[in-house]
């Protein structure tokens, strides 16, 4: 399961799992956030596990033009961008 923590006005933070199981949901409160609608941080130091489905949210939210800067990606996730030749949409 995962959650998602307001540090701040700026700083969200996922925990848990990122999956198909649960993307969907996230997704949808993400897109109604204020981090989405005027952008800030998305820190994913408590991420435990996640699958391709993790690393499509991040692009989703990247695509929508606001200043989004992801922190602490998972080693897994950065894996999943690097053999899908898309960790460029990582970046700041």
């Amino acid at each position: 399961m995962s959650q998602i923590v307001v540090e701040n006005e700026n700083t969200w933070r996922l925990t848990g799992t990122l999956s198909f199981a649960n993307v969907p949901t996230l997704l949808a409160e993400l897109l109604k956030s204020s981090l989405v609608s005027k952008g800030g941080t998305l820190d994913l130091r408590d991420v435990t596990r996640t699958d391709s489905a993790g690393l499509a949210l991040l692009i989703e939210l990247r695509s929508k033009n606001v200043p989004i800067t992801f922190q602490n990606i998972p080693v897994q996730m950065q894996s999943l961008a690097n053999v899908s030749g898309v960790q460029e949409l990582l970046r700041p």
